[in-house]
């Protein structure tokens, strides 16, 4: 399933929103049980219909270089959303207690502002040259969090 700009845009300011807003007072009391809101999607869901298909588009770039500013601006949505999702993996309630998957989901975080910035300067040489590093990012957290990631059955 492909991301649309809609779609990817939603996710990403319904999660951030979730956690950026502030009551207005301070609460009576603090609340006995956990605060934090479970997530809206599950780990599978998260992987497949918003990080593959926007980690995908960025690792197929060097197939042809964006001839108009739609699909320019389209690699910029996409590397900011990979960004996100690597803020998101990190979010209360989604991230796991462990320095690993922290360390993992920054690399996402950090490529996905590196391509950012790339689609911004219109520099597809420098998208190109970001590949090696997406596929490091995946592949640590993969290595470390896939179950029976590269097990022959």
């Amino acid at each position: 399933m492909r991301v649309s700009a809609a779609m990817a845009i939603a996710l990403i300011l319904a999660v951030q929103g979730s956690f950026a807003q502030a009551p207005a007072e301070a609460p009576a009391a603090a609340p006995a049980a956990s605060s934090v809101k479970p997530a809206p999607a599950t780990m599978k869901e998260l992987m497949l219909d918003l990080i593959f298909p926007t980690s995908d588009t960025l690792f197929y770039v060097a197939r042809g270089e964006p001839k108009t500013d739609a699909e320019w601006l389209k690699l910029e949505l996409y590397s900011l959303t990979l960004a996100e999702a690597g803020n998101v993996l990190n979010s209360p309630g989604r991230a796991f207690k462990s320095e690993q998957w922290q360390k993992d989901a920054q690399l996402l975080v950090d490529v996905g502002l590196k391509f950012y910035r790339a689609a911004k300067a219109r520099d597809h040489q420098a998208m190109v040259a970001l590949n090696d590093e997406l596929y490091e990012a995946c592949q640590s957290c993969h290595v470390n969090f896939r179950p029976g990631y590269r097990r022959r059955p």
